[in-house]
């Protein structure tokens, strides 16, 4: 299972996110599930990075862990794009409820 994990500020904007595990969907390099969450998330870091130039306090990408907290003055510019991965990751949940669940602190 993918477990998510979002984390808020005090005037709960999303600050950043973590992902582990594995989707256990499908065999490896075949798993659908885990495709998407990957490719969505990844997408999101990249343009956070390149198209809204937010500044990261950790960034880390490796084998069954990705995730990122944004630098507090960039979290507002941050929204849309963290909002964005939310709601996507959410739609993925609702449709793999065993392979994906998703936290907030």
């Amino acid at each position: 299972m993918i477990k998510v994990t979002f984390f808020y500020n005090d005037e709960f904007k999303i600050k950043g996110f973590e992902l582990k595990g594995h989707a256990e969907y499908g065999e490896f390099g075949y798993d659908i599930v885990c495709s998407a969450v990957t490719s969505n998330t990844l997408a999101v870091i990249n343009s956070l990075d390149s198209l809204q130039k937010v500044g990261f306090n950790k960034v880390h990408a490796k084998e069954g862990s990705i995730g990122c907290m944004v630098e507090e003055k960039d979290i507002d510019k941050a929204q849309l794009l963290l909002q964005h991965l939310r709601l996507a990751l959410d739609e993925i949940r609702k449709e793999y409820p065993k392979n994906i669940k998703i936290f907030e602190k």
